[in-house]
């Protein structure tokens, strides 16, 4: 019996179901194997088109909401618990746009399975006429349909268009401003501290310069006052579908530049030795997360290489991440 490779955990398996191994199953679709997708990519946009008005996902790139009718998932405006994300066409000066579904998918994978992050759960699945799109459960809700409360770090350091201009999102804080938050508003902070430096050296690593103030958020369930970050998501190589000139990161590490960081134009491991100490992430922490990323590279490069991305966007990835590797002198 030849093997596959499971839509969501990249894993070989004699034995999928509809392009899913059981455990993906179990955990993405809560024990139902799904139908690939009823409809195409054109039926998606008129469906987009007709819930838009009453869906409250927010982003630029196409998404729409859905549910599950018995094992078909199907468009919803209501009460939907995954986001689809087909391959986008013509938004802006994006490149390489078929690799769009795959890098996020792999992406995604490479901060759950190798850095440790909690990250939305997230797979790959095929329309009607075979093409792939992603999808990513909602995490959102709880087991009772519940929603949580979910604000995300532009809501929560108060800055909007109208406070800071267009580009609010990207100028107006730093992720130093992000994590003096977290301390505020997060009880478990010490945890949540370490998690977010883990957040943004891989987003580094990675070279995803859009982890921009909505990116990141804090939730809390349903009566409960009690916040935490909430998991990953919206994770990309940006560098392979954007022609960027200028920075390397969304945002900025601190408020001011290092002397390192004047001296070479980049980030380098003293930047987040810095970063760290600012936030007070212990040495032995930083340390071991240092350690993380010596050894990631074999991981990293056979996820690359099991990924449904192009040879082209496969190549790219793993000298994009050794380039930064490098930069950090690890």
């Amino acid at each position: 019996m030849e093997e596959k490779i499971c839509l969501a955990c990249l894993a070989t398996d004699k034995k999928l179901k509809n392009n899913y191994c059981t455990k993906c199953i179990r955990e993405l679709f809560n024990g139902i194997t799904p139908n690939p997708l009823n409809f195409d990519k054109v039926e998606f946009t008129k469906k987009r088109a007709e819930l838009s008005p009453r869906m409250s996902i927010s982003g630029v790139q196409d998404k729409i909401s859905l549910a599950f009718e018995k094992k078909d998932l199907t468009p919803t405006a209501i009460n939907g618990k995954y986001i689809l994300k087909p391959i986008t066409k013509g938004v802006g000066q994006i490149e390489n746009e078929k690799d769009i579904v795959a890098n996020e998918h792999l992406s995604m994978l490479i901060s759950k399975n190798i850095f440790k992050i909690p990250t939305a759960s997230c797979a790959l699945i095929k329309f009607s006429d075979g093409e792939l799109a992603y999808l990513t459960k909602r995490f959102d809700y709880d087991d009772e349909k519940l929603k949580y409360d979910q604000e995300d770090f532009a809501g929560i350091l108060e800055v909007s268009p109208s406070t800071h201009g267009e580009n609010y999102k990207y100028d107006a804080c730093n992720y130093l401003d992000c994590a003096k938050m977290i301390k505020k508003h997060v009880s478990s902070n010490i945890v949540a501290i370490e998690d977010f430096f883990k957040r943004i050296i891989l987003n580094y690593l990675i070279c995803n310069s859009d982890a921009h103030l909505k990116n990141f958020s804090l939730y809390s369930k349903a009566n409960s006052n009690e916040y935490f970050l909430t998991p990953n998501y919206d994770l990309l190589n940006t560098r392979f579908h954007i022609n960027e000139k200028y920075g390397d990161m969304a945002l900025e590490l601190l408020e001011d530049y290092t002397s390192t960081y004047k001296a070479y134009g980049y980030y380098t491991y003293d930047d987040f030795e810095t970063f760290a100490k600012y936030i007070d992430l212990p040495k032995i922490r930083f340390d071991k997360i240092i350690q993380l990323i010596k050894d990631s590279y074999p991981q990293v490069e056979e996820l690359i290489n099991k990924s449904f991305l192009s040879s082209k966007a496969k190549e790219f990835y793993k000298n994009s991440y050794k380039e930064r590797m490098e930069r950090l002198k690890i």
